[in-house]
């Protein structure tokens, strides 16, 4: 009795189509997984809209803004955190933005325990901290970066043989 398959051979075949069918299956899942909306927040000078600072809001995420108030009171130090749907903590803050931050110095924003980012556009023109919570796929996020970075290296989006 003379058999074309070989038993080794059936088996590998089979392993084959087994990993076939979870390469696709992991690879399907991720795309799901990069798809799903998730909320960022944009600190944006207002009223010229110019991008501060963009990140992922977790249910820890956390941000605080210190400054001292023109009226020479002591200096402010506002925490402001994020529920599990996105929403900024305390409410009342939420309905606040966009906020003056009238200084006497450099108002500071500071996101988790990253280091602090000197508001130095606001506190010179006048201009309001815009806080804002929008929901975008998480894949958004890091294109949106490479294409910014894209945006600001010296040769820009014309490439090598672009002409100044």
């Amino acid at each position: 009795m003379s058999d074309d398959f070989s038993a080794p051979a059936w088996n590998a075949s089979r392993a084959e189509h087994r990993a076939r069918r979870w390469d696709t299956l992991v690879t399907v899942v991720l795309t799901l997984l990069l798809l799903i909306p998730m909320p960022f927040v944009q600190f944006r000078s207002w009223p010229d809209n110019r991008l501060i600072l963009e990140r992922p809001v977790l249910p820890w995420s956390s941000f605080r803004l210190c400054y001292r108030p023109l009226d020479g009171g002591p200096p402010v130090e506002e925490q402001y955190r994020f529920d599990h749907a996105g929403r900024l903590r305390p409410p009342v803050a939420a309905d606040a933005f966009p906020m003056a931050l009238e200084s006497v110095d450099l108002p500071w924003l500071q996101w988790q325990k990253q280091p602090e980012i000197g508001l130095q556009e606001i506190h010179d023109r006048g201009a309001f901290l815009d806080v804002r919570v929008r929901w975008q796929p998480v894949l958004a996020y890091p294109l949106k970066m490479l294409l910014d970075a894209w945006k600001d290296h010296p040769l820009g989006s014309q490439g090598a043989g672009a002409k100044r």
